[in-house]
């Protein structure tokens, strides 16, 4: 069984990592890994393995606890969401569309794990020739055996030819997969279900007898001749891992993603009750009129919400923030209120008189533990501004956010 990782969490100090942690911070940034060469603080969510026995797992922010038992359960939730969020963001061909991240790879990890604990170790069905045990082949007995006649004058065989069947696990296949789940387990065991402690039984099968360099080739020349649509499933997954993992390199290897903004933004107009799509189309673009004819030429990417939430006759338009938002100085900024005061006046512009609010949502240890409850845009006397509308600011548990969108279901929350 593998060790359980140490439990760090995304956005801690550098200069904390590099004083408590210097394997793992000089292999960072010898990979330029988690912008450490560009930041103060570590920007990673995910498993970070310098051995086979050492690992660490960085957890979104705000997510630790002061129990160690608990932070292990929050660091496996935080590999399965980005297990999620990687079969989410899958295109037609089954790649990710995740920038600056392997959330790909983890979901294949995942979906090799889940074929293992459903259907076990690939197996070929072989009929092969027996006597006197199994399905009698007359065809052949006639042929291959001497007949006697017994006393009433019928005709008797004394030996029947016979076949039987079995499930071999001898083929490319089944050895490719067990040598991956291996490799699977030594690693991700720690949190994916099914591989934990059948490390022996795996150990039992038949490895390939073909360097590692080949097996992603050895199963693309055995696509062709696959029929099965598990054994295809199969076979593609385990090139996936073989092409993207990149435990192939030396030193530190990632399975993560830089930035959890795009996670955050993804999970919560998964959870959020009321999300309505479509309104990207339907918001105004700019348009720039020619000189020469007085035509508009309108560009054809105007503004791109992160969450639209209708709450009866009441639009509110959320901006997904994975900011710390507990100061000025690491709340949003200029150019982020900007936008959603933009967002607001395109919003009015469509709907017209039907009220609509704005808000950030940022991530919190709890629901609605934070410092800030809005955003407005004041005059040099502190006054309201005339004409300005304000932004709400809302904390979510990161915690409750993670087990809702495994759980596929609605937050009961309240959005100011």
């Amino acid at each position: 069984m593998p060790d359980e990782p140490r439990v760090l969490q995304d956005r801690v100090a550098v200069l904390y990592l590099e004083e408590c942690y210097q394997k793992l911070t000089s292999e960072l940034r010898r990979q330029d890994q988690g912008k450490t060469l560009q930041k103060d603080t570590v920007h990673f969510c995910g498993l970070a393995c310098t051995s086979s026995s050492e690992s660490y797992v960085f957890v979104p922010r705000k997510a630790l606890r002061s129990s160690a038992t608990e932070n292990q359960r929050i660091a496996r939730t935080t590999m399965r969401v980005l297990a999620k969020y990687g079969q989410d963001t899958r295109d037609r061909q089954g790649l990710s569309s995740a920038e600056n991240g392997n959330v790909g790879l983890i979901s294949t990890v995942q979906d090799l794990a889940d074929d293992f604990r459903r259907y076990g170790i690939f197996a070929e069905r072989l009929r092969y020739a027996t006597r006197n045990s199994g399905k009698p082949n007359w065809p052949r007995t006639a042929v291959r055996e001497l007949a006697m006649v017994s006393g009433n004058g019928n005709i008797v065989y004394p030996n029947i030819r016979t076949s039987r069947t079995s499930n071999a696990h001898e083929s490319v296949l089944a050895r490719v997969q067990v040598a991956v789940l291996l490799e699977v387990a030594e690693y991700h065991g720690w949190w994916l279900d099914g591989l934990q402690g059948r490390e022996a039984e795996l150990k039992a099968y038949a490895s390939p007898n073909f360097p590692r360099l080949l097996w992603s080739q050895k199963l693309r020349s055995l696509l062709p001749s696959l029929f099965a649509q598990r054994a295809i499933r199969l076979a593609r997954s385990l090139i996936s891992y073989l092409d993207e993992d990149p435990r192939q390199d030396d030193g530190i290897t990632l399975y993560g993603i830089d930035d959890f903004h795009a996670v955050w933004e993804r999970m919560l107009r998964e959870v959020l009750p009321g999300v309505e799509g479509g309104w990207n189309s339907r918001l105004p673009k700019p348009a720039f009129r020619q000189a020469s004819n007085g035509h508009l030429l309108v560009q054809e990417r105007g503004m791109q919400t992160d969450i639209v939430i209708r709450d009866g006759t009441t639009l509110k338009v959320l901006d997904a923030k994975y900011y710390d938002a507990t100061a000025i100085s690491n709340s949003p900024g200029w150019p982020d209120i900007v936008k959603q005061l933009f967002y607001h006046l395109a919003l009015k512009s469509v709907v017209g008189e039907e009220v609509r609010t704005g808000g950030f949502v940022f991530p919190a240890r709890y629901h609605d533990e934070g410092p800030f409850t809005q955003v407005s845009v004041v005059g040099t006397d502190q006054a309201p501004a005339i004409g300005f509308p304000s932004i709400n600011c809302m904390y979510l548990s990161v915690n409750e956010v993670m087990e809702a969108y495994l759980g596929r279901r609605k937050l009961q929350v309240d959005i100011p």
